[in-house]
C-alpha cells in the first residue's frame, strides 16, 4: 500500500490588479502631472498634452520672465529698485503686467487641469484633481496679489501725499529740506513747529547734513528781495508778545500774512521755509512737515529704534527711559525725543536729532520691504510736503546712501549763537563748514567712510555748542561742524 505525504497547503495567489484599476490610477497620475508642470514651468502640460504653439509661446516667456527677474535681483541694487518704486507711472505699468502674467498662467493651470480629461477619472479622483489645482492656483496667486498690493500701496501713496511739480535744482551739488515736528493742537492757534531742522543731501555721494534751530530764535532773517525781506528789513521781530516772534511762529505769521508769500498753497510752510533760509543764508528747496502720532506710526511700523541714553530720560506717568541702549517703540521713541522733564529746548532738540538719526538708520531697503504697506499707511498720516513726485527718485536714491553714511550734525544753540541776539555772520560760517566737513567725508583719503571731521587729537564727536566758548570769540574760533554725542548716540 502506497501512502503519500499530505501536500501543504498552498498560499492563495494574489489576484491581479485589474486593468481598469491600473488604467485609472496611469490617467490619475498624468492629470496630477500635467497640473504640476504647468505650475512649475506654465505652458509645459500645453507642450506635453495640447496645444503646442500655445506651450512654446508661454514656456519661452516664462523663460524670458525668469531671465530679466534674475537679471534685475543680481545686477540692480536694491537701491535703485526702491528709487524706481516710487515713479507712478512705473508702478501702474507693474500692476498691469502683473496681472497679465497672474491671470494667463491661472488659465494655463485651468487648461491643464482641462488637458487631464478629469471627466473620465473616479469621482475620487476627479475631487482630488480638482482640489490640487485649487491649491495650485491660490499658490500662484498669492505673490502676485501681494505684488499688486504693494504696488497699489504705493502708487495711491505717492500720488495722494506729493503733488506734480516742478523738480528744483540742488544748490552748490546740495538739496535742502526743511523738517518741521508739527504741534498743533487743542488750545493752540495755528501750526507752531515743535522742532525745527534742516537736512541737507549731497546728491553726488548722499552725504548727509542735519542742522537744528532752535525754536525760540529771534529775529529770523528771510532772504533778500522777498515782501517778506522788505516788511523786516531788521529781522522777524515787531511790537507785543516776543513769542509772536520766534522763529516757529513763522508758520502762524505767514498762515495770517499770505501776502506777505504768494505764490504758495500753503503760506505758513512757505514763511517758516523763507526764515530757515535766511537765518542760515542758503536756498531751501522743500519742508516736510511730520505729525507727531503719525511719527510714532511710522516708528512702529519700522520696528521701533535702538538708541544708546547717556541719562535718564523721565517721560509721562512717572516712566523713565534709562540710560544705555534702548530698544524704542514709537511712543517711547517719541516721548525720549519730545520730554521737557529735567532737560531744556537744546537738550531736546540734541535727542531729536538723534532720534531722527537712528529713524534714518533703521530704514534699511530690507526693513523697509519688510514693513512696506505698514510704513505707507503710517505715512499717510504722517507727512505733509510740497515736494514733487517727479523729484522722488533722486531723493530715495540720495536717502539710500546716507543710510550707510556718516551724519554731519550742527547745533545751533547757545554759546554758539545766543537765540535772543543771533549772530548770523556767526551762523553762516558755522553752516559752511558743517558742509566742508560733510564734503571731506566723501573726498577724504578713506572717501565715505572716514567718519572723523575732527584733528586727530580730538575726539570724533563734539557737540557744535563746545567749540565755540562765547560769542565775543565766534569770528575767530574755528566753526565746528561734528557728530552730538553727549545725549544720545545709535547704530
Amino acid at each position: 500500500m502506497v501512502t503519500t505525504a499530505p501536500r501543504r497547503p498552498q498560499p492563495a495567489r494574489r489576484r491581479p490588479f485589474p486593468r481598469r484599476t491600473q488604467a485609472e490610477a496611469a490617467r490619475f497620475r498624468r492629470s496630477l502631472l500635467l497640473v504640476a508642470l504647468s505650475a512649475v514651468a506654465p505652458g509645459s502640460a500645453q507642450l506635453i498634452a495640447g496645444n503646442r504653439r500655445l506651450g512654446t509661446i508661454a514656456l519661452r516667456a516664462w523663460a524670458g520672465i525668469l531671465i530679466i527677474v534674475g537679471l534685475v535681483a543680481w545686477q540692480v541694487p536694491l537701491d535703485t529698485l526702491a528709487s524706481l518704486a516710487v515713479r507712478p507711472w512705473l508702478l501702474t505699468m507693474f500692476k498691469v503686467v502683473t496681472a497679465i502674467v497672474a491671470i494667463a498662467w491661472i488659465v494655463l493651470l485651468i487648461d491643464a487641469w482641462r488637458l487631464g480629461n478629469p471627466p473620465r477619472l473616479i469621482q475620487k479622483h476627479r475631487l482630488m484633481l480638482l482640489a490640487a489645482t485649487l491649491a495650485l492656483i491660490a499658490l500662484v496667486a498669492t505673490p502676485f496679489v501681494i505684488a499688486t498690493r504693494y504696488a497699489s500701496a504705493a502708487h495711491d501713496t505717492v500720488v495722494s501725499m506729493f503733488s506734480s511739480g516742478d523738480v528744483a535744482a540742488a544748490a552748490d551739488g546740495r538739496l535742502n529740506i526743511v523738517l518741521l515736528g508739527g504741534d498743533a493742537g487743542d488750545g493752540r492757534h495755528g501750526n507752531r513747529p515743535d522742532s525745527i531742522h534742516l537736512v541737507s543731501l549731497d546728491v553726488r555721494t548722499g552725504l548727509p547734513v542735519l542742522i537744528s534751530l532752535p525754536r525760540n530764535l529771534e529775529s529770523a532773517r528771510f532772504p533778500d528781495g522777498t515782501p517778506a525781506d522788505n516788511a523786516f528789513p531788521y529781522g522777524f521781530s515787531g511790537d507785543g508778545d516776543r513769542s509772536e516772534y520766534l522763529l516757529n511762529a513763522t508758520w502762524t505769521y505767514g498762515d495770517a500774512n499770505p501776502d506777505l508769500f504768494p505764490g504758495s498753497s500753503n503760506p505758513g510752510a512757505e514763511a517758516v521755509k523763507q526764515a530757515v533760509s535766511g537765518t542760515l543764508g542758503i536756498p531751501v528747496h522743500y519742508y516736510v512737515i511730520v505729525d507727531l502720532q503719525g511719527f510714532q506710526d511710522l516708528v512702529d511700523a519700522v520696528g521701533g529704534i535702538t538708541i544708546k541714553a547717556e541719562r535718564d530720560v523721565p517721560i509721562s506717568h512717572g516712566e523713565v527711559i534709562s540710560a544705555g541702549v534702548q530698544q524704542l517703540d514709537g511712543f517711547h521713541a517719541l516721548w525720549y525725543a519730545r520730554s521737557r522733564t529735567g532737560s531744556d529746548d537744546y537738550d531736546r532738540m540734541a535727542r531729536q536729532r538723534c532720534v531722527l538719526g537712528a529713524m534714518l538708520h533703521e530704514l534699511d531697503p530690507g526693513a523697509v520691504l519688510a514693513n512696506f504697506v505698514d510704513l505707507l499707511e503710517a505715512s499717510e498720516s504722517l507727512v505733509a510736503t510740497d515736494i514733487p513726485y517727479q523729484q522722488l527718485p533722486d531723493l530715495v536714491a540720495a536717502a539710500s546712501k546716507a543710510k550707510d553714511l556718516p551724519l554731519t550734525s550742527l547745533q545751533l544753540v547757545p554759546p554758539l549763537i545766543v537765540p535772543a541776539d543771533p549772530d548770523f555772520g556767526v551762523i553762516a560760517n558755522e553752516v559752511r563748514a558743517a558742509f566742508e566737513a560733510s564734503l571731506a567725508l566723501g573726498d577724504g583719503p578713506g572717501g565715505a567712510d572716514e567718519t572723523s571731521t575732527s584733528p586727530p587729537d580730538e575726539p570724533d564727536d563734539i557737540a557744535a555748542s563746545n567749540a565755540t566758548p562765547d560769542k565775543a570769540d565766534a569770528d575767530e574760533a574755528e566753526p565746528a561742524a561734528a557728530l552730538v554725542g553727549e545725549v544720545c548716540s545709535y547704530g
